[in-house]
């Protein structure tokens, strides 16, 4: 296996640059890594471990198992628990309880973020680290274009995403291509698990991957992987900028004051106030997600005539009158 990282580093295999940098400039001692075993996240995990010497870090391994495909699901289990071994790094392995496996694609990534996290916390590491590829972008941005979804759903995925109550999630194979990380494991006989539900058509993201993105590049005659990904820059770009100005024209939203100006609000763009505003929410009720649809009422409501407003948050309100917005419990 030593001979496989050397052959990276002498491929000169490249981090992400904002993930390199950010390894760098915060010192980080200990990343999670989140392994499927399946070619992206195999090839994320060789890729940081090649930078190890490098950067001074060190690596851990966690595997959840969905228990979607029986048997098939134990072979991942234990391919990635002999990877790690191979490479001398810990790993850490949980599953879904048999009988009550989550059967979609969101609540699965719910249990399997939940367990990250957990993780993360008794090992005492503060960033975690995924195998996205730049393809993953057009997928997201297509899917979330569908739903409607604001600038911040659209710079997603990002390369680094700090939370503020949680471990930082990086994702440093944003630079390469599905293909290129397959190329690259075959030239050195790295073999990764396949998952045959990804053959499925009638999941949207499966569709979109294997049919209409492969489609859409011989319409258009170029790699629109490549094009989303430079849009998916330019826009957490303007997205930065957004919330530093917000932060600068609405400091009480930041500072969670329990009452909100919303003459104040009301007299910035949208843009600012919507960003502002629902940071406020989130953090003063983090237990409860606003619909998008919720989230525009809430928007427009603040633009509204109406002097006074009230809508539920579960157990809690949010009023409005002339002047002012807050929280009323139930």
């Amino acid at each position: 296996m030593q001979t496989i990282l050397d052959s990276f580093e002498s491929e000169n295999h490249l981090l992400e640059s904002n993930v390199y940098q950010y390894l760098l400039r915060e010192k980080v001692e200990k990343i999670l890594v989140a392994c499927s075993g399946g070619a992206d996240s195999v090839f994320t995990l060789l890729l940081l471990s090649a930078y190890q010497k490098e950067l001074g870090f060190d690596l851990e391994v966690a595997h959840f198992n969905h228990q979607w495909r029986g048997a098939d699901s134990e072979k991942d289990a234990q391919y990635v628990e002999d990877l790690a071994n191979a490479l001398g790094l810990p790993y850490h392995y949980a599953s879904a309880e048999l009988g009550q496996s989550v059967k979609t694609e969101t609540k699965a990534r719910e249990a399997r973020i939940d367990f990250l996290r957990k993780s993360a916390s008794e090992l005492g590491v503060r960033v975690i680290a995924f195998g996205h590829q730049m393809d993953d972008i057009l997928e997201t941005q297509i899917q979330r274009l569908g739903r409607g979804s604001s600038i911040e759903g659209l710079i997603a995925p990002r390369p680094i995403h700090i939370f503020e109550n949680g471990p930082t999630h990086i994702r440093p194979i944003l630079n390469y291509t599905a293909k290129a990380i397959k190329q690259s494991l075959n030239k050195h006989g790295i073999n990764w698990c396949e998952d045959v539900s990804n053959n499925d058509e009638r999941i949207v993201r499966n569709k979109l991957r294997k049919s209409i993105i492969p489609q859409l590049s011989e319409w258009m005659q170029r790699d629109v992987s490549e094009g989303a990904s430079r849009s998916r820059k330019l826009l957490e770009e303007d997205a930065n900028f957004l919330e530093e100005l917000a932060q600068e024209r609405l400091p009480a939203c930041y500072k969670l004051e329990t009452k909100l100006d919303r003459l104040l609000l009301r007299s910035e763009k949208h843009s600012l106030s919507r960003r502002a505003f629902l940071y406020w929410l989130h953090r003063i009720n983090p237990d409860f997600v606003p619909s998008a649809r919720l989230q525009e009422q809430l928007i427009s409501a603040i633009y509204g005539e109406r002097f006074r407003e009230k809508f539920s948050l579960g157990d809690t309100f949010i009023v409005m009158n002339k002047r002012e917005i807050w929280i009323e419990k139930d």
